[in-house]
């Protein structure tokens, strides 16, 4: 034989269930709101500028659909009026440096060792394109660890003493 027993539900607690599926529907369909309008202003947002091609070409490129045409924008920086000090490789460092860098900002970076700025030189030339050509990686190198640089012991060894 089987016995079951009602467990008394205490006062409010079926309203206050209720309340927390009505909260989290308001919630969905907030959320759902939300996510339709961005979706709206999505399809509406601005498109890239359509050009019509030109000539035979014209039915090829239509046929593939738009064609996007980008805008060039040239900039033109401002000439450094600091040089990197004098000494051997001086020359390469105001020629190669000075197209992206000021010398303030290279002078202000770590000390490194030779091998260290072999790596940040490398860096430049293959990620960012630096046109330093690889016959001088080494002098500038060597230039950089003289006038803003460390041994492999870590002592500071630039000219001025102040290194970063």
């Amino acid at each position: 034989m089987s016995t079951t027993f009602d467990t008394p539900t205490p006062p409010g607690a079926n309203s206050a269930r209720m309340g927390l599926l009505t909260r989290n529907r308001w919630l969905v369909a907030g959320g759902l709101a939300i996510t339709g309008l961005g979706l709206a202003a999505g399809l509406a947002w601005p498109r890239t500028v359509v050009s019509e091609p030109a000539g035979k070409e014209a039915a090829k490129e239509t046929a593939k659909g738009p064609v996007q045409k980008w805008a060039k924008v040239s900039v033109e920086l401002p000439a450094s009026q600091v040089s990197f000090p004098p000494g051997n490789g001086s020359v390469i460092a105001n020629a190669y440096c000075l197209i992206c860098h000021s010398a303030g900002m290279v002078l202000r970076q770590p000390a490194l060792t030779q091998d260290e700025w072999t790596g940040e030189i490398n860096k430049m030339r293959n990620s960012f394109g630096a046109p330093l050509p690889p016959d001088q990686v080494e002098a500038l190198a060597k230039y950089l660890q003289s006038i803003n640089g460390r041994d492999s012991a870590g002592k500071q060894v630039s000219v001025d003493g102040q290194g970063s």
